[in-house]
Protein backbone atom coordinates (compact mmCIF):
# COMPACT_ATOMS: atom_id res chain seq x y z
CA UNK A 1 0.00 0.00 0.00
CA UNK A 2 2.93 2.33 0.77
CA UNK A 3 4.50 1.53 -2.59
CA UNK A 4 1.20 2.33 -4.34
CA UNK A 5 0.93 5.62 -2.46
CA UNK A 6 4.52 6.50 -3.39
CA UNK A 7 3.76 5.82 -7.09
CA UNK A 8 0.72 8.10 -6.91
CA UNK A 9 2.73 10.91 -5.33
CA UNK A 10 5.55 10.61 -7.87
CA UNK A 11 3.15 10.43 -10.83
CA UNK A 12 1.12 13.39 -9.57
CA UNK A 13 4.33 15.40 -9.22
CA UNK A 14 5.31 14.51 -12.77
CA UNK A 15 1.86 15.53 -14.00
CA UNK A 16 2.36 18.93 -12.38
CA UNK A 17 5.66 19.30 -14.18
CA UNK A 18 4.09 18.25 -17.49
CA UNK A 19 1.22 20.71 -17.14
CA UNK A 20 3.73 23.52 -16.70
CA UNK A 21 5.90 22.59 -19.66
CA UNK A 22 5.30 24.18 -22.99
CA UNK A 23 4.39 21.98 -25.88
CA UNK A 24 7.78 22.39 -27.50
CA UNK A 25 9.77 21.41 -24.40
CA UNK A 26 11.35 18.02 -24.10
CA UNK A 27 9.68 16.03 -21.32
CA UNK A 28 9.91 12.59 -19.88
CA UNK A 29 7.15 10.06 -20.32
CA UNK A 30 5.87 11.15 -23.73
CA UNK A 31 2.92 9.47 -25.33
CA UNK A 32 5.28 6.87 -26.80
CA UNK A 33 4.59 4.78 -23.73
CA UNK A 34 1.32 6.31 -22.53
CA UNK A 35 -1.83 5.03 -24.15
CA UNK A 36 -5.46 5.73 -23.35
CA UNK A 37 -7.03 2.31 -22.90
CA UNK A 38 -10.69 3.35 -22.55
CA UNK A 39 -13.15 5.16 -20.34
CA UNK A 40 -16.70 6.07 -19.50
CA UNK A 41 -18.48 9.34 -18.68
CA UNK A 42 -16.63 9.77 -15.38
CA UNK A 43 -13.14 8.33 -15.77
CA UNK A 44 -10.61 7.21 -18.33
CA UNK A 45 -7.65 4.88 -18.02
CA UNK A 46 -4.10 5.41 -19.27
CA UNK A 47 -1.54 2.66 -19.61
CA UNK A 48 2.08 3.45 -18.79
CA UNK A 49 4.38 0.47 -18.67
CA UNK A 50 3.12 -2.03 -16.11
CA UNK A 51 0.52 0.34 -14.64
CA UNK A 52 -2.87 1.60 -15.70
CA UNK A 53 -3.78 4.96 -14.18
CA UNK A 54 -7.33 6.11 -13.53
CA UNK A 55 -8.08 9.80 -14.21
CA UNK A 56 -11.12 12.05 -14.22
CA UNK A 57 -11.88 14.57 -16.99
CA UNK A 58 -10.18 17.32 -15.03
CA UNK A 59 -7.06 15.23 -15.54
CA UNK A 60 -6.73 14.43 -11.85
CA UNK A 61 -4.92 11.21 -11.06
CA UNK A 62 -7.26 9.04 -8.95
CA UNK A 63 -5.75 5.57 -8.84
CA UNK A 64 -3.02 3.29 -10.17
CA UNK A 65 -3.60 -0.37 -11.04
CA UNK A 66 -0.83 -2.85 -11.71
CA UNK A 67 -1.01 -4.77 -14.99
CA UNK A 68 2.32 -6.49 -15.60
CA UNK A 69 1.23 -8.67 -18.51
CA UNK A 70 3.26 -7.99 -21.66
CA UNK A 71 0.36 -7.82 -24.09
CA UNK A 72 0.44 -5.07 -26.76
CA UNK A 73 -2.48 -2.69 -26.57
CA UNK A 74 -3.78 -3.81 -29.95
CA UNK A 75 -4.21 -7.36 -28.56
CA UNK A 76 -6.27 -6.35 -25.52
CA UNK A 77 -9.31 -4.20 -24.89
CA UNK A 78 -10.28 -2.29 -21.73
CA UNK A 79 -14.04 -1.90 -21.21
CA UNK A 80 -16.21 -0.73 -18.33
CA UNK A 81 -18.35 -3.44 -16.75
CA UNK A 82 -20.62 -2.58 -13.80
CA UNK A 83 -18.59 0.58 -13.32
CA UNK A 84 -15.27 -1.25 -13.08
CA UNK A 85 -12.49 -1.56 -15.68
CA UNK A 86 -12.10 -5.01 -17.23
CA UNK A 87 -9.42 -6.08 -19.71
CA UNK A 88 -10.14 -8.79 -22.28
CA UNK A 89 -7.90 -10.41 -24.83
CA UNK A 90 -8.96 -9.85 -28.43
CA UNK A 91 -7.28 -13.06 -29.54
CA UNK A 92 -7.80 -15.48 -26.68
CA UNK A 93 -10.11 -16.08 -23.74
CA UNK A 94 -8.19 -14.22 -21.05
CA UNK A 95 -10.05 -11.74 -18.85
CA UNK A 96 -8.45 -9.55 -16.21
CA UNK A 97 -10.34 -7.84 -13.39
CA UNK A 98 -9.13 -5.58 -10.60
CA UNK A 99 -8.36 -7.28 -7.31
CA UNK A 100 -6.33 -5.60 -4.57
CA UNK A 101 -5.19 -2.80 -6.89
CA UNK A 102 -3.96 -5.28 -9.52
CA UNK A 103 -5.44 -6.63 -12.73
CA UNK A 104 -5.59 -10.39 -12.18
CA UNK A 105 -6.89 -13.23 -14.32
CA UNK A 106 -10.58 -13.90 -13.67
CA UNK A 107 -11.25 -16.53 -16.34
CA UNK A 108 -10.75 -20.27 -16.67
CA UNK A 109 -10.02 -20.00 -20.37
CA UNK A 110 -6.68 -19.90 -22.20
CA UNK A 111 -4.90 -18.09 -25.02
CA UNK A 112 -6.47 -20.08 -27.87
CA UNK A 113 -5.72 -17.36 -30.48
CA UNK A 114 -8.97 -18.14 -32.33
CA UNK A 115 -10.40 -14.60 -32.14
CA UNK A 116 -7.50 -12.39 -33.20
CA UNK A 117 -8.61 -8.84 -34.12
CA UNK A 118 -12.08 -9.47 -32.69
CA UNK A 119 -14.43 -6.75 -31.44
CA UNK A 120 -14.82 -6.58 -27.64
CA UNK A 121 -17.62 -4.56 -25.99
CA UNK A 122 -20.17 -4.72 -23.18
CA UNK A 123 -23.91 -5.23 -23.55
CA UNK A 124 -26.10 -4.93 -20.44
CA UNK A 125 -22.92 -5.19 -18.35
CA UNK A 126 -22.06 -8.48 -20.07
CA UNK A 127 -18.67 -8.81 -21.73
CA UNK A 128 -19.21 -9.62 -25.42
CA UNK A 129 -16.99 -10.50 -28.34
CA UNK A 130 -17.70 -10.68 -32.07
CA UNK A 131 -15.73 -12.10 -34.98
CA UNK A 132 -12.00 -12.63 -35.04
CA UNK A 133 -9.53 -14.73 -36.98
CA UNK A 134 -7.73 -17.96 -36.10
CA UNK A 135 -6.79 -21.32 -37.59
CA UNK A 136 -7.28 -20.08 -41.17
CA UNK A 137 -10.89 -19.02 -40.64
CA UNK A 138 -12.91 -16.14 -39.21
CA UNK A 139 -15.76 -16.18 -36.73
CA UNK A 140 -19.26 -14.99 -37.70
CA UNK A 141 -20.90 -15.13 -34.27
CA UNK A 142 -21.03 -13.50 -30.84
CA UNK A 143 -19.66 -14.99 -27.64
CA UNK A 144 -20.12 -13.73 -24.09
CA UNK A 145 -18.12 -14.14 -20.93
CA UNK A 146 -20.07 -16.13 -18.35
CA UNK A 147 -19.58 -14.94 -14.80
CA UNK A 148 -20.72 -18.41 -13.68
CA UNK A 149 -18.45 -20.68 -15.71
CA UNK A 150 -15.69 -18.07 -16.06
CA UNK A 151 -15.46 -19.05 -19.73
CA UNK A 152 -16.72 -17.72 -23.06
CA UNK A 153 -20.06 -19.09 -24.21
CA UNK A 154 -21.84 -18.99 -27.58
CA UNK A 155 -24.49 -16.26 -27.90
CA UNK A 156 -27.53 -17.67 -29.78
CA UNK A 157 -29.37 -15.65 -32.43
CA UNK A 158 -32.74 -16.15 -34.11
CA UNK A 159 -32.06 -15.99 -37.82
CA UNK A 160 -28.91 -18.01 -38.30
CA UNK A 161 -29.77 -18.36 -42.00
CA UNK A 162 -29.24 -14.62 -42.43
CA UNK A 163 -25.87 -14.26 -40.78
CA UNK A 164 -22.80 -12.24 -41.78
CA UNK A 165 -19.60 -13.75 -43.10
CA UNK A 166 -16.79 -14.58 -40.74
CA UNK A 167 -14.85 -11.34 -40.28
CA UNK A 168 -11.99 -9.80 -38.32
CA UNK A 169 -10.63 -6.32 -37.65
CA UNK A 170 -13.96 -4.67 -38.52
CA UNK A 171 -15.16 -1.11 -37.92
CA UNK A 172 -17.76 -1.78 -35.23
CA UNK A 173 -20.25 0.39 -33.37
CA UNK A 174 -22.53 -0.61 -30.50
CA UNK A 175 -25.36 1.80 -29.72
CA UNK A 176 -28.71 1.35 -27.94
CA UNK A 177 -29.01 -2.43 -28.39
CA UNK A 178 -27.84 -2.16 -32.00
CA UNK A 179 -24.51 -3.47 -33.27
CA UNK A 180 -23.14 -2.27 -36.62
CA UNK A 181 -20.02 -3.30 -38.43
CA UNK A 182 -18.40 -2.62 -41.78
CA UNK A 183 -15.02 -3.09 -43.40
CA UNK A 184 -12.47 -5.54 -42.05
CA UNK A 185 -11.55 -8.81 -43.68
CA UNK A 186 -13.45 -12.00 -44.32
CA UNK A 187 -12.08 -15.47 -44.92
CA UNK A 188 -12.28 -17.18 -48.27
CA UNK A 189 -13.84 -20.62 -47.57
CA UNK A 190 -12.42 -22.09 -50.79
CA UNK A 191 -8.97 -20.62 -50.18
CA UNK A 192 -8.36 -20.30 -46.41
CA UNK A 193 -4.92 -18.75 -46.85
CA UNK A 194 -6.44 -15.79 -48.68
CA UNK A 195 -8.69 -13.14 -47.19
CA UNK A 196 -10.88 -10.55 -48.89
CA UNK A 197 -12.06 -7.11 -47.85
CA UNK A 198 -15.57 -6.95 -46.47
CA UNK A 199 -17.59 -4.37 -48.42
CA UNK A 200 -20.93 -4.96 -46.66
CA UNK A 201 -22.58 -3.22 -43.72
CA UNK A 202 -24.30 -5.49 -41.19
CA UNK A 203 -26.65 -4.70 -38.32
CA UNK A 204 -27.59 -6.81 -35.31
CA UNK A 205 -30.62 -6.10 -33.13
CA UNK A 206 -30.09 -7.41 -29.60
CA UNK A 207 -33.79 -6.99 -28.83
CA UNK A 208 -34.95 -9.66 -31.27
CA UNK A 209 -31.50 -11.23 -31.85
CA UNK A 210 -31.59 -10.89 -35.62
CA UNK A 211 -29.03 -9.91 -38.24
CA UNK A 212 -29.80 -7.58 -41.16
CA UNK A 213 -27.61 -7.03 -44.19
CA UNK A 214 -27.71 -3.28 -44.87
CA UNK A 215 -26.05 -3.73 -48.24
CA UNK A 216 -22.85 -2.52 -49.85
CA UNK A 217 -20.80 0.22 -48.21
CA UNK A 218 -20.63 3.49 -50.18
CA UNK A 219 -17.15 4.24 -48.85
CA UNK A 220 -13.87 2.38 -49.24
CA UNK A 221 -11.46 2.13 -46.35
CA UNK A 222 -7.90 3.26 -46.96
CA UNK A 223 -4.73 2.48 -44.96
CA UNK A 224 -4.47 6.03 -43.57
CA UNK A 225 -8.06 6.10 -42.35
CA UNK A 226 -8.78 6.42 -38.64
CA UNK A 227 -12.14 5.89 -36.96
CA UNK A 228 -13.57 6.73 -33.57
CA UNK A 229 -16.96 5.78 -32.14
CA UNK A 230 -18.64 9.04 -31.08
CA UNK A 231 -21.94 7.51 -29.95
CA UNK A 232 -25.48 7.17 -31.25
CA UNK A 233 -24.43 4.92 -34.12
CA UNK A 234 -21.83 7.37 -35.48
CA UNK A 235 -18.13 7.25 -36.28
CA UNK A 236 -15.70 10.13 -36.67
CA UNK A 237 -13.50 9.24 -39.62
CA UNK A 238 -10.33 11.02 -40.69
CA UNK A 239 -8.60 10.34 -43.97
CA UNK A 240 -5.21 11.69 -44.91
CA UNK A 241 -4.97 12.49 -48.60
CA UNK A 242 -1.90 13.09 -50.77
CA UNK A 243 0.53 12.78 -47.93
CA UNK A 244 3.47 10.41 -47.69
CA UNK A 245 4.33 10.60 -44.00
CA UNK A 246 2.39 10.68 -40.79
CA UNK A 247 2.55 13.90 -38.79
CA UNK A 248 4.90 13.92 -35.86
CA UNK A 249 5.20 15.80 -32.63
CA UNK A 250 7.95 18.16 -33.72
CA UNK A 251 5.82 19.59 -36.50
CA UNK A 252 2.94 20.60 -34.24
CA UNK A 253 5.12 21.95 -31.48
CA UNK A 254 5.24 25.26 -33.30
CA UNK A 255 1.96 25.60 -35.19
CA UNK A 256 -0.42 23.83 -37.53
CA UNK A 257 0.50 24.28 -41.17
CA UNK A 258 -2.67 25.07 -43.11
CA UNK A 259 -1.61 23.60 -46.52
CA UNK A 260 -0.78 20.33 -44.81
CA UNK A 261 -4.03 20.44 -42.88
CA UNK A 262 -5.88 20.61 -46.17
CA UNK A 263 -4.66 17.08 -46.87
CA UNK A 264 -7.07 15.92 -44.15
CA UNK A 265 -10.67 14.97 -44.74
CA UNK A 266 -12.94 14.48 -41.74
CA UNK A 267 -16.26 12.66 -42.02
CA UNK A 268 -19.10 11.47 -39.84
CA UNK A 269 -20.43 8.02 -40.74
CA UNK A 270 -23.95 7.77 -39.33
CA UNK A 271 -24.91 4.10 -39.58
CA UNK A 272 -28.24 4.63 -37.83
CA UNK A 273 -29.52 7.22 -40.33
CA UNK A 274 -27.43 5.97 -43.27
CA UNK A 275 -25.67 9.27 -43.97
CA UNK A 276 -22.11 10.44 -44.55
CA UNK A 277 -21.35 14.04 -43.62
CA UNK A 278 -18.11 15.92 -44.12
CA UNK A 279 -16.77 18.47 -41.68
CA UNK A 280 -16.72 21.68 -43.69
CA UNK A 281 -14.05 23.34 -41.56
CA UNK A 282 -11.36 21.05 -40.25
CA UNK A 283 -10.46 22.18 -36.76
CA UNK A 284 -6.70 22.23 -36.03
CA UNK A 285 -7.55 20.15 -32.97
CA UNK A 286 -7.90 17.14 -35.22
CA UNK A 287 -4.33 17.54 -36.37
CA UNK A 288 -2.74 17.21 -32.93
CA UNK A 289 -0.02 14.64 -33.27
CA UNK A 290 0.17 11.58 -31.11
CA UNK A 291 -3.54 10.90 -31.45
CA UNK A 292 -5.54 10.98 -34.64
CA UNK A 293 -2.58 11.07 -37.01
CA UNK A 294 0.56 10.79 -34.96
CA UNK A 295 3.17 8.13 -35.69
CA UNK A 296 4.24 7.88 -32.07
CA UNK A 297 1.41 5.49 -31.24
CA UNK A 298 3.07 2.09 -31.36
CA UNK A 299 -0.17 0.22 -31.86
CA UNK A 300 -1.32 2.62 -34.59
CA UNK A 301 -4.88 2.68 -33.28
CA UNK A 302 -7.14 5.69 -33.61
CA UNK A 303 -8.64 5.49 -30.13
CA UNK A 304 -5.35 5.00 -28.35
CA UNK A 305 -5.06 8.70 -27.42
CA UNK A 306 -8.54 10.01 -28.20
CA UNK A 307 -11.86 9.29 -26.51
CA UNK A 308 -15.41 10.65 -26.42
CA UNK A 309 -17.30 11.38 -23.22
CA UNK A 310 -19.74 13.96 -21.88
CA UNK A 311 -20.55 15.23 -25.40
CA UNK A 312 -16.90 16.17 -25.86
CA UNK A 313 -13.91 14.91 -27.79
CA UNK A 314 -10.82 14.49 -25.59
CA UNK A 315 -7.19 14.14 -26.58
CA UNK A 316 -4.63 12.98 -24.06
CA UNK A 317 -1.04 13.88 -24.96
CA UNK A 318 2.03 14.17 -22.77
CA UNK A 319 -0.08 14.04 -19.61
CA UNK A 320 -2.17 16.95 -20.87
CA UNK A 321 -5.90 16.56 -21.56
CA UNK A 322 -7.34 18.60 -24.42
CA UNK A 323 -11.07 18.73 -25.11
CA UNK A 324 -13.69 20.39 -27.21
CA UNK A 325 -17.46 20.30 -27.43
CA UNK A 326 -18.34 17.67 -29.98
CA UNK A 327 -22.07 18.28 -30.46
CA UNK A 328 -21.81 22.02 -31.02
CA UNK A 329 -19.03 21.54 -33.55
CA UNK A 330 -20.79 18.80 -35.48
CA UNK A 331 -24.11 20.67 -35.55
CA UNK A 332 -22.66 23.65 -37.44
CA UNK A 333 -19.88 22.17 -39.57
CA UNK A 334 -21.51 19.21 -41.28
CA UNK A 335 -22.19 18.89 -44.98
CA UNK A 336 -24.12 15.83 -46.10
CA UNK A 337 -22.25 13.97 -48.85
CA UNK A 338 -24.19 10.75 -49.35
CA UNK A 339 -25.10 7.43 -47.76
CA UNK A 340 -23.07 5.00 -45.71
CA UNK A 341 -24.47 1.98 -47.52
CA UNK A 342 -26.61 1.00 -50.46
CA UNK A 343 -29.39 -0.95 -48.82
CA UNK A 344 -29.83 -3.68 -51.46
CA UNK A 345 -32.45 -5.46 -49.40
CA UNK A 346 -34.41 -2.25 -48.95
CA UNK A 347 -34.03 -1.51 -52.66
CA UNK A 348 -35.26 -5.02 -53.48
CA UNK A 349 -38.16 -4.67 -51.08
CA UNK A 350 -39.06 -1.28 -52.53
CA UNK A 351 -38.71 -2.64 -56.07
CA UNK A 352 -40.89 -5.60 -55.15
CA UNK A 353 -43.40 -3.30 -53.51
CA UNK A 354 -43.35 -0.94 -56.49
CA UNK A 355 -43.70 -3.84 -58.95
CA UNK A 356 -46.49 -5.40 -56.91
CA UNK A 357 -48.29 -2.07 -56.64
CA UNK A 358 -47.81 -1.45 -60.35
CA UNK A 359 -49.15 -4.88 -61.26
CA UNK A 360 -52.11 -4.39 -58.91
CA UNK A 361 -52.89 -1.01 -60.47
CA UNK A 362 -52.49 -2.47 -63.97
CA UNK A 363 -54.79 -5.37 -63.09
CA UNK A 364 -57.32 -2.95 -61.60
CA UNK A 365 -57.21 -0.82 -64.75
CA UNK A 366 -57.66 -3.87 -67.00
CA UNK A 367 -60.49 -5.12 -64.81
CA UNK A 368 -62.12 -1.70 -64.85
CA UNK A 369 -61.81 -1.40 -68.64
CA UNK A 370 -63.07 -4.94 -69.08
CA UNK A 371 -66.03 -4.27 -66.79
CA UNK A 372 -66.72 -0.98 -68.51
CA UNK A 373 -66.37 -2.62 -71.90
CA UNK A 374 -68.82 -5.33 -70.89
CA UNK A 375 -71.36 -2.61 -70.11
CA UNK A 376 -70.97 -0.91 -73.48
CA UNK A 377 -73.61 -1.72 -76.11
CA UNK A 378 -72.44 -4.07 -78.83
CA UNK A 379 -74.04 -5.30 -82.03
CA UNK A 380 -75.30 -8.81 -82.52
CA UNK A 381 -76.84 -10.63 -85.47
CA UNK A 382 -80.35 -9.91 -84.22
CA UNK A 383 -79.97 -6.64 -82.31
CA UNK A 384 -77.58 -5.39 -79.62
CA UNK A 385 -76.43 -6.20 -76.09
CA UNK A 386 -76.30 -3.66 -73.29
CA UNK A 387 -75.58 -4.31 -69.59
CA UNK A 388 -75.67 -8.05 -70.34
CA UNK A 389 -79.22 -7.74 -71.72
CA UNK A 390 -80.07 -8.50 -75.34
CA UNK A 391 -82.41 -6.13 -77.16
CA UNK A 392 -83.80 -7.50 -80.45
CA UNK A 393 -84.27 -5.23 -83.47
CA UNK A 394 -86.21 -5.60 -86.67
CA UNK A 395 -84.36 -6.26 -89.89
CA UNK A 396 -84.69 -2.66 -91.04
CA UNK A 397 -83.72 -1.26 -87.60
CA UNK A 398 -80.59 -3.42 -87.52
CA UNK A 399 -79.71 -2.33 -91.05
CA UNK A 400 -80.10 1.36 -90.17
CA UNK A 401 -78.12 0.94 -86.92
CA UNK A 402 -75.23 -0.64 -88.83
CA UNK A 403 -75.23 2.24 -91.33
CA UNK A 404 -75.22 4.84 -88.53
CA UNK A 405 -72.44 3.11 -86.54
CA UNK A 406 -70.07 2.45 -89.45
CA UNK A 407 -70.50 5.82 -91.15
CA UNK A 408 -70.14 9.37 -89.88
CA UNK A 409 -73.00 10.57 -92.10
CA UNK A 410 -75.74 8.58 -93.79
CA UNK A 411 -77.94 10.09 -96.48
CA UNK A 412 -81.65 9.39 -96.19
CA UNK A 413 -81.80 8.22 -99.81
CA UNK A 414 -79.25 5.48 -98.98
CA UNK A 415 -81.45 4.21 -96.15
CA UNK A 416 -84.47 4.40 -98.42
CA UNK A 417 -82.61 2.47 -101.08
CA UNK A 418 -81.60 -0.30 -98.61
CA UNK A 419 -85.16 -0.85 -97.36
CA UNK A 420 -87.15 0.08 -100.51
CA UNK A 421 -90.14 -2.21 -101.19
CA UNK A 422 -91.14 -2.10 -104.86
CA UNK A 423 -94.62 -3.28 -103.97
CA UNK A 424 -95.19 -0.02 -102.10
CA UNK A 425 -95.36 3.52 -103.37
CA UNK A 426 -92.60 6.04 -102.84
CA UNK A 427 -94.62 7.89 -100.23
CA UNK A 428 -95.22 4.68 -98.31
CA UNK A 429 -91.53 3.74 -98.42
CA UNK A 430 -90.58 7.24 -97.17
CA UNK A 431 -93.05 6.96 -94.32
CA UNK A 432 -91.79 3.49 -93.30
CA UNK A 433 -88.21 4.77 -93.44
CA UNK A 434 -89.03 7.75 -91.20
CA UNK A 435 -90.99 5.66 -88.73
CA UNK A 436 -88.20 3.05 -88.55
CA UNK A 437 -85.54 5.72 -87.88
CA UNK A 438 -87.68 7.32 -85.19
CA UNK A 439 -88.48 3.95 -83.60
CA UNK A 440 -84.81 2.94 -83.57
CA UNK A 441 -83.76 6.31 -82.15
CA UNK A 442 -86.34 6.20 -79.37
CA UNK A 443 -85.50 2.61 -78.44
CA UNK A 444 -81.67 3.03 -78.26
CA UNK A 445 -81.85 6.48 -76.62
CA UNK A 446 -84.06 5.06 -73.86
CA UNK A 447 -81.93 1.96 -73.32
CA UNK A 448 -78.46 3.60 -73.14
CA UNK A 449 -79.76 6.77 -71.47
CA UNK A 450 -79.11 9.54 -74.00
CA UNK A 451 -81.36 12.26 -75.38
CA UNK A 452 -81.09 11.54 -79.08
CA UNK A 453 -78.97 8.67 -80.29
CA UNK A 454 -79.76 9.58 -83.95
CA UNK A 455 -79.72 13.18 -85.14
CA UNK A 456 -80.50 14.62 -88.55
CA UNK A 457 -79.66 17.73 -90.58
CA UNK A 458 -80.11 18.99 -94.11
CA UNK A 459 -77.35 18.45 -96.60
CA UNK A 460 -75.35 21.55 -97.53
CA UNK A 461 -75.27 20.42 -101.16
CA UNK A 462 -78.96 19.67 -101.45
CA UNK A 463 -81.36 21.16 -98.92
CA UNK A 464 -83.98 18.57 -99.95
CA UNK A 465 -81.65 15.79 -98.77
CA UNK A 466 -81.64 14.73 -95.11
CA UNK A 467 -78.43 13.49 -93.41
CA UNK A 468 -78.53 11.13 -90.40
CA UNK A 469 -75.62 10.89 -87.88
CA UNK A 470 -74.95 9.92 -84.25
CA UNK A 471 -72.75 11.52 -81.61
CA UNK A 472 -72.66 8.23 -79.68
CA UNK A 473 -71.07 5.95 -82.24
CA UNK A 474 -68.02 5.43 -80.00
CA UNK A 475 -70.22 4.09 -77.20
CA UNK A 476 -70.83 0.93 -79.20
CA UNK A 477 -68.38 -1.94 -79.41
CA UNK A 478 -68.04 -2.69 -83.08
Amino acid sequence: MKIRLLILVIFSFNCGLFSQNKEGDSVRGTSDNKTVMGGDHQFFYVRNGDYIFKRDYKNNLLDSILFDNRYPNKNIKLVIQNGDPVIASRGGGMVWKVKNDTFKRADKSYNHKMTNQSTVFTHNDTLMKFGGYGFWSSRDFFTYYSEVTKEWEYYPVNNSANSPPGVSNVNAIFSNDYFYFSGGFKSNPTSPLNEAKNDEVWHFDFKNKTWTNFGTAKFSSIPNEKKLDIGNGRQLVLKKLNATNEFNNSYFRSKVDEPLLRSYRAFIYDYKNNTISQLKDLNPFFGISGGLWGNNNKDNTFASEVLVANDSLYHFRKNQLYGMSLNSYLSTNLNNTGAVYVDTKDLFNKLTQFTGTGLFILFAIVLFLYSKNRKRPRLSETGFHFNRVHYPLSKNELMILNLILYNKRVESKLILKKMYDPLLSVAQNNRIKTETVESLNKKISSIIGVKNFINSKKSLKDQRLLIYFSNFRSDFVL
